[in-house]
């Protein structure tokens, strides 16, 4: 019978071990990037749905045009779609959390953008994370756990930052950057697994961290710079409001002065006819 070797333990640096059953070598993958790390994504979700459990975020996402129940729900769908196992089909392996709830919550979150008059601008911000998703997988690749950590941090900020400079709203920037993590994370899937000839991966390889950090902090830059602007509404019209005083108290002066000469008018002409 034939021996040959199976690698154990968390990447490639566990001690090899003779295995006696089989004919064929065979090497192990690590798990941690055959699938994908979800601890960021999952911390981030999980946050999110204790404050809106609790009614803490629930004002914000009904300024947003999201109940919050729905929201809710979306956040539930995409944390137990994060642990659910993978579909294994001959040729694709699909993962629950890092495709198929995520392209639903995508869907959800477009029809609300549409129905506030934001698709075209929304679509675009789809295309442009999905180009930015796509730039960073080929870049990055997914050989090593480091790589799909930097991967996930890379598509969660520079892309979020595209998806919210594209979009211009709440709602734009949530579907820009789940929907296209989505299809930038299919494309290349495909389009790598093709020139491997080996089994496609959609979903995986830590797109699930980086599309929950690119809507998180895509949202977190909207805060911003609503922040950044009400501030100087605010300065514009406090300094509007003072110049506005500044002349009316000029133009009392002013009344003050003219009721002054009217008078010693009025006392001159007395005194005129009293000689």
């Amino acid at each position: 019978m034939k021996r040959f070797l199976v690698f154990r333990g968390r990447g490639y640096r566990g001690k090899p071990t003779l295995y006696t059953k089989g004919v064929s070598p065979c090497i192990l993958l690590p798990k941690t990037v055959k699938n994908y790390n979800v601890t960021i994504g999952l911390i981030i979700l999980g946050i999110l749905a204790v404050m809106l459990f609790f009614g803490a975020a629930e004002k914000y996402f009904d300024r947003l045009g999201l109940t919050s129940w729905l929201t809710f729900l979306l956040l539930l769908a995409l944390i137990i779609g994060a642990v659910v196992p993978e579909i294994k089909t001959e040729g694709v392996v699909i993962t629950v959390g890092g495709f198929i709830v995520p392209t639903v919550v995508a869907v959800i979150v477009l029809v609300f953008a549409v129905k506030s008059g934001e698709a075209v601008r929304t679509v675009i911000a789809i295309l442009v994370t999905a180009a930015v998703t796509a730039m960073f997988r080929v870049l990055m690749g997914t050989e090593t756990s480091g790589a799909v950590i930097t991967f996930s941090l890379l598509v969660g900020f520079v892309g979020g930052a595209a998806a919210y400079l594209s979009a211009g709203s709440r709602l734009g920037t949530i579907a820009g950057a789940i929907g296209g993590c989505v299809i930038g994370d299919t494309v290349t899937a495909a389009i790598i697994g093709g020139m491997n000839g080996g089994a496609m991966t959609i979903g995986g390889y830590g797109i699930f961290d980086g599309m929950i950090i690119a809507a998180a902090f895509g949202l977190i830059m909207a805060e911003t710079v609503a922040a950044v602007r009400r501030a100087a509404e605010n300065k514009r019209i406090k300094e509007k409001s003072l110049n506005a005083e500044a002349g009316e108290d000029e133009g009392d002066g002013i009344m003050f002065n003219a009721s002054e000469a009217e008078a010693r008018d009025f006392l001159d002409a007395t005194e005129e006819e009293k000689k």
